[in-house]
């Protein structure tokens, strides 16, 4: 798990050390939220959206296996997680509403 999560931590910095840029993986992500839009696809993409309950954490928008179709954003899914994975989570939702506390002032 800890080398995932470095793999995944870094990966940015690889991608930029080799290409250039990160901007062409933007531009694929979005192609493909559009893609499961249009064509009501029902696909579960990882996509930011406001969450309201899940894992008891409410008022953030961050990212969570999601099913995307028509509607965008149809229903949010709650993998099975272990109790130092909530806590984590817990702590990273709690960091991004001090951050946007500390813009909105």
């Amino acid at each position: 798990m800890a080398k995932i999560y470095e793999n995944v931590k870094n990966a940015a910095y690889k991608i930029i050390e080799k290409k250039g840029a990160t901007y062409y993986a933007v531009a694929l992500g979005v192609r493909r939220i559009i893609e499961c839009i249009l064509r009501d696809e029902h696909s579960i993409l990882t996509v930011s959206s406001l969450i309201n309950g899940q894992y008891g954490i409410n008022d953030v928008c961050f990212s969570l296996p999601t099913i995307v179709n028509e509607k965008g954003i149809d229903k949010i899914l709650e993998v099975p997680l272990n109790e130092q994975e909530i806590q984590l989570l817990e702590k990273s939702a709690f960091t991004l509403k001090n951050v946007i506390k500390q813009i909105q002032l």
